[in-house]
């Protein structure tokens, strides 16, 4: 373990791990046909899951959550189809799509 706490290594591991099960699933965030609730489970189950995975014996540092609340921002914003240009906030869109801070749930865990 590092000084740190040996997480940083960690976390940049779970984001490449959680953008690559992300990245397989375009096929889905594409599908027009489903509906956004659908979408939001299957990224739950496959992507957040993946990217929390072991978040129990991480140090819950600022930093780190940053790291992980910009990742799992970004997703949902793709998956959401919100572009860059449309001005929403990260509580509005975490209201929308009814998801809890990842702070709140690393600390559940």
């Amino acid at each position: 373990m590092s000084e740190s706490g040996g997480t940083e290594e960690d976390v940049a591991s779970r984001i490449k791990k959680a953008n690559g099960a992300f990245v397989q699933l375009y096929p889905v965030w594409r599908y027009l046909n489903m509906l956004q609730e659908v979408k939001i489970r299957i990224f739950n189950t496959n992507v957040k899951s993946v990217l929390l995975y072991a978040c129990e014996t991480w140090k819950t540092a600022k930093q780190i959550t940053r790291r992980l609340q910009t990742f799992v921002n970004k997703c949902l914003r793709r998956i959401m189809n919100i572009k860059w240009t449309d001005k929403i906030t990260n509580k509005k869109l975490l209201r929308t799509t009814h998801q809890k801070s990842t702070e709140n749930q690393i600390k559940r865990r």
